[in-house]
């Protein structure tokens, strides 16, 4: 496996780390192979590290050659600043597509919580002029083939009228297991202000952004998700549906937020009792081969 650290932007500190599956001498000489470019989570207030490589390895032993986005976060970057930095690690991906043996029609981006968001932008900006003329490219290129989207903040409007955090919530960061995101909310963070207009914070509300042009989307999530709104997540399918765009969306009754496989590599016993979410990854996996053949077919 192919694993090193690129810097993407002079004027950012972000990293793209690569997870590439060498060729082999006989079988598997000269295999093309699709790619996962992984947007961990963090409230766009730091990056998670379990939504970052358990993921990408999770996805390369089922033969994707995978990559993890590290962008930049807290107040003082706010949109589209990790636009831009996902719009030029899926370029990077695209340019050395014959290099690592990639085929540059099956380049999907996997998001988780705000990573889900932060994907779903590219998804539905990357036709927007300020990101071409960035990124010196063209919306037919810069397009992904599909999103994979795991319990995305897609409004960023929170799932409670409390802002302290919920029992769940505190449990964690008490554990070591989440990070306290400080006195910034999502909004703020992504408006640059803490004192945002409404028009401001509807700007960086996804559903606003959902059209016929936006690629095709796996979506999971949880009906006990304490952080994000199941009602956010039926309500992106919602959208997709009116505008006709292909989806699969699975909404498990059981499962906290932020636990990225839901298995043990990344979680502790306790916390994955009573659930199944792990499952999304082999859902996942199967929708992601069928989106293939279907684009083959094509």
């Amino acid at each position: 496996m192919i694993c090193k650290e690129i810097k993407l932007l002079e004027d950012s500190d972000a990293t793209l780390k690569t997870y590439v599956l060498e060729q082999q001498e006989y079988a598997r000489k000269n295999l093309i192979r699709p790619a996962v470019i992984v947007c961990p989570g963090g409230g766009y207030a730091l990056v998670s590290q379990n939504e970052g490589e358990p993921v990408a390895l999770a996805y390369a032993r089922e033969g994707f050659h995978t990559f993890v986005l590290k962008y930049s976060v807290t107040f003082a970057n706010p949109f589209p600043q990790a636009l831009f930095e996902l719009g030029k690690a899926y370029l990077y991906v695209f340019e050395h597509a014959n290099e690592f043996g990639i085929d540059k029609n099956q380049i999907y981006i996997a998001g988780f919580s705000a990573g889900g968001h932060l994907a779903l932008s590219l998804g539905t900006f990357y036709y927007e002029s300020f990101l071409l003329d960035k990124l010196a490219t063209k919306a037919e290129i810069l397009k992904p083939a599909g999103l994979i989207l795991g319990y995305p903040a897609v409004s960023l409007k929170p799932a409670r009228v409390n802002k302290e955090p919920s029992p769940e919530l505190q449990k964690l960061i008490a554990a070591g297991l989440c990070g306290d995101f400080g006195r910034y909310s999502i909004q703020q963070i992504m408006t640059g202000k803490e004192d945002f207009t409404e028009e401001e914070a509807e700007a960086v509300n996804l559903l606003n952004r959902i059209d016929e042009k936006v690629p095709p989307m796996f979506i999971f999530g949880s009906n006990h998700d304490s952080v994000i709104h199941p009602l956010d997540i039926v309500s992106l399918a919602y959208k997709l549906r009116a505008n006709k765009i292909e989806f699969e969306l699975h909404l498990f009754n059981r499962g906290n937020h932020g636990l990225s496989l839901y298995d043990e590599t990344v979680a502790y016993p306790w916390q994955l009792e009573n659930m199944h979410m792990n499952e999304w990854v082999n859902l996942s996996v199967k929708w992601l081969k069928e989106n293939r053949r279907e684009k083959e077919n094509a």
